[in-house]
């Protein structure tokens, strides 16, 4: 595997994660509200939070999406360190 793959692999594993956690902390969110506030599928949802091989090829708009209806940066979302600890200290 060349290494633009592996990064590309590991950015969809790190989208996958703190997808997750950030659906999962405080007040939760469901992925069918996310996906009404965000206007990103279900499908799609489903599929991101469910990459944890990091196969998931997904456009950045959709990160800019995700992240604008869950009150995060897109960057956070693709963070290699967990985005847990950034939202422990805005809580």
């Amino acid at each position: 595997m060349i290494d633009s793959e592996k990064e590309m692999k590991d950015l969809a594993i790190c989208l996958s994660r703190n997808l997750v956690l950030c659906m999962c902390y405080g007040k939760p969110i469901k992925n069918n509200e996310l996906s009404k506030k965000s206007g990103v599928s279900l499908a799609v949802i489903t599929r991101i939070k469910n990459d944890w091989q990091g196969k998931e090829k997904v456009q950045l708009e959709t990160v800019v999406k995700l992240a604008a209806a869950l009150n995060v940066e897109a960057v956070d979302l693709l963070s290699k360190n967990s985005i847990y600890q950034k939202l422990e200290g805005t809580a």
